[in-house]
């Protein structure tokens, strides 16, 4: 089974960085998970290792899975399985670089036309362009997850057959299998979804087991990877879809440190964006200090994190109050 179409019922947190307002502890007593606990910390890279301060933080061992040294060694044994990696890495730049050329070019559009109306007084000319004018950006969207998808089962599926991968895959799955928790931090998001797609280290997770994210971990969890940032370095911005997340988290697209990467006082992006994700996912803001837990009514909040509503309002829930993706719907254009 491809990571991507996996599927569960099991208690999920998803939280803000952890770094300035730790609230990992709470979580998983919020939850009810229990150890033993895996902690899946590859996006650290060289600093995977690093652990003292979040067990401080739970006041509990926790089994660092190591993908990130594995995978070094991995490397270093077999250089078939880092030269394949390395074409995996050349091919999805390209794909990049051609879904960039055609996602300008569409967002470029829908700015133009959502500039000329009013979303609670919708032009009568403009306001029927606009929904075509989205279903082309989702159809984009969809066409690049569909090919980056398409690589990705083509090369992880080979390279997970290799020795070098092979020994670690049934370590981590043996691990895993034993898991009362699992655990998946931030830090570098594409290479904490190779990590665990290489190792497949959801595989083995049992059904019942809790699984708490934070940051680039609670994106990854999620159905599709945003990446976004309205004021980079280098100009304005164009959020972009980097491919698939393993869909543990369904319905919500998570926007960790939106406060600093989003402008959330532009409701005209606001509204881009949120509608952008569609009817069937909420966008959530996730900065520090706050999460949202899945729940049988879709996902609940804990009082801080907000939701970005297609009418350009950026709206925090209730603590303790559900919201699927039609919730935040707002008013349409």
């Amino acid at each position: 089974m491809s990571a991507a179409t996996l599927t569960t019922t099991r208690p999920i947190a998803l939280l803000g960085p952890q770094h300035t307002t730790p609230t990992l502890s709470s979580a998983l007593e919020g939850i009810g998970a229990k150890g033993p606990i895996v902690l899946v910390a590859a996006g650290w890279e060289e600093r995977e290792a690093e652990t003292s301060e979040l067990e401080a933080h739970i006041g509990s061992k926790v089994q660092n899975l190591g993908l990130w040294p594995a995978c070094e060694a991995a490397f270093e044994e077999d250089a078939q399985l880092r030269a394949q990696m390395f074409v995996r890495y050349d091919r999805m730049q390209e794909l990049s670089r051609i879904y960039r050329i055609r996602l300008s070019a569409e967002l470029g559009a829908l700015r133009k036309l959502l500039a000329e109306t009013d979303p609670g007084r919708p032009n009568d000319l403009v306001g029927p362009a606009l929904n075509p004018a989205f279903e082309a950006l989702r159809a984009l969207d969809q066409n690049h997850l569909d090919r980056v998808t398409e690589v990705n089962d083509e090369v992880f599926d080979a390279i997970r057959k290799r020795d070098a991968v092979r020994a670690k895959a049934e370590e981590v799955a043996e691990r895993v299998a034993q898991a009362g928790a699992c655990l998946v931090a931030g830090g570098h998001v594409g290479i904490l979804y190779n990590r665990m797609r290489l190792f497949g280290v959801l595989d083995a997770l049992p059904e019942s087991a809790a699984i708490v994210g934070w940051s680039a971990g609670a994106m990854v969890l999620t159905e599709r990877i945003l990446l976004f940032h309205d004021s980079p370095p280098q100009g304005a911005g164009d959020a972009e879809l980097h491919g698939p997340g393993f869909g543990i988290a369904k319905g919500i697209t998570a926007l960790p440190h939106a406060g600093s990467r989003l402008d959330l006082e532009d409701g005209a992006r606001v509204a881009l964006l949120a509608r952008r994700m569609g009817e069937g996912s909420i966008s959530v803001a996730l900065d520090g200090g706050e999460c949202v837990v899945s729940s049988g009514a879709g996902w609940a909040f804990d009082g801080k994190a907000r939701v970005l509503a297609v009418d350009g309002s950026v709206v925090a829930p209730a603590q303790g109050e559900s919201a699927q993706g039609e919730s935040a719907q707002g008013a349409r254009a």
